[in-house]
């Protein structure tokens, strides 16, 4: 009897598991629409240049660079994208260089590598801006800090180097992880850059 019993509820439990699961609300992965502000390179001097992403995506979906003084193909992709814009294919403001490691390194070495000036190995005529771990995350559509987040994390934890074209929405609408930049890359970027625009 016990054993009709155990194979009854176990039948049972067996059919109606896809029967319970079936009524539940399945959640839809949320559109990640966060922005922020922060520092820019030229801060070091002026203290009141500052970032505003969203205010940026008012004008034009963006290119995010997520650069480091070291990483060999975050200066390549800068020296590539320089030429896109001195040859007419990209304009200085549809992009942003972020600074990715600005809790390990110096302000003076990333002028060194990105500065504007000639001297610097890798100029960067656009705008760099140097956000940290406690730069505040904000919802793109409130202005809202969003607490216990942090940059990195609100933009999918980016390694160097990385692009991202985010749209108008504050969406991160594409991404690259190409570690060196190409013909093919390039042109892959700038399609990416104009289908969201």
């Amino acid at each position: 009897m016990n054993r009709a019993i155990l194979i009854s509820a176990l039948f049972l439990l067996i059919n109606l598991a896809g029967c319970l699961s079936h009524d539940l609300v399945e959640e839809q992965e949320s559109v990640r629409q966060y922005s922020f502000i922060a520092n820019t390179m030229d801060a070091v001097s002026k203290s009141t240049e500052q970032f505003d992403l969203r205010d940026n995506l008012s004008q034009n979906p963006m290119i995010l660079l997520w650069v480091s003084t070291g990483c060999y193909g975050c200066h390549d992709w800068t020296d590539t994208f320089r030429a896109s814009i001195e040859n007419g294919s990209l304009n200085a403001s549809s992009i942003v260089s972020i600074h990715r490691y600005s809790d390990f390194e110096s302000v003076e070495k990333l002028n060194q590598v990105y500065g504007v000036h000639n001297n610097s190995s890798h100029p960067t005529p656009w705008t760099m801006v140097i956000p940290n771990q406690n730069t505040s995350v904000l919802d793109f559509n409130t202005g809202e800090i969003v607490n216990d987040f942090s940059i990195y994390e609100a933009f999918n934890h980016p390694v160097t180097p990385t692009i991202q074209i985010v749209n108008s929405d504050g969406e991160i609408a594409w991404t690259s992880n190409e570690y060196w930049p190409s013909d093919v890359a390039l042109q892959d970027v700038l399609q990416s850059l104009s289908n969201v625009s």
